[in-house]
């Protein structure tokens, strides 16, 4: 875990943008890695966020508000995620979250990990419409979908846009991950052309299978 995670979650639980985006700032002028940042700050940050479901008492307006933070700092960042990105690999890639997942942010950092080892990404978001996913892979000519899915009952949706998928387009790998995977594996097994990840450990485990 990063040293001074706990100055960065204060300032965030503050609502304190300048000072989330000056320590952001320090740690990645004095030679953090953006893996670091995303998996040692980012994404335990993220985990302390409640919804709804898990508290009553819930702010949306809150969760928000830090939300936005974190979405300035990822992409304050961005030329960090360029210098230290890897030899370029030969595969295009969209990283999408499917039809009503408002939940981004954590696919937005899965699109910077993409980028960060070598593949062509673009990021895509959130609440897309299931119909325009075969024009963004035939427009694009992507060889790698990775979906984000956070809320379980999107599940379903995830489903009929895989079915769709593979009823008009071939040779695409289909990556899915996010909270609703991670806590229900195995959801997608049977179906060949996709791959559930339920780490960051294991998309980088996936993508040094493709140098090889």
């Amino acid at each position: 875990m990063h040293p001074n995670i706990e100055h960065f979650i204060k300032a965030l639980n503050e609502l304190d943008k300048e000072t989330c985006v000056s320590i952001v700032d320090t740690w990645m002028k004095e030679g953090t890695s953006v893996t670091t940042l995303y998996e040692d700050v980012f994404v335990k940050a993220l985990s302390l966020l409640s919804d709804v479901e898990e508290d009553p008492t819930h702010k949306i307006w809150f969760e928000h508000t830090q939300s936005s933070i974190i979405r300035t700092l990822i992409e304050m960042i961005h030329p960090y995620v360029l210098s230290q990105r890897k030899s370029t690999l030969n595969l295009k890639a969209a990283v999408i979250c499917p039809d009503q997942e408002q939940h981004e942010l954590g696919a937005r950092m899965i699109n910077d990990y993409l980028v960060l080892n070598g593949l062509t990404s673009f990021f895509v978001g959130r609440d897309t419409p299931r119909k325009e996913f075969v024009d963004m892979i035939q427009t694009l000519g992507l060889d790698v979908v990775a979906i984000s899915v956070t809320n379980y009952y999107h599940l379903s949706e995830v489903k009929k846009t895989i079915d769709l998928i593979n009823a008009n387009v071939n040779d695409v790998t289909l990556l899915l991950g996010g909270r609703a995977i991670l806590n229900n594996p195995g959801h997608f097994k049977d179906i060949p052309n996709v791959v559930e990840l339920t780490s960051s450990h294991a998309l980088f485990q996936w993508i040094e299978g493709q140098t090889v």
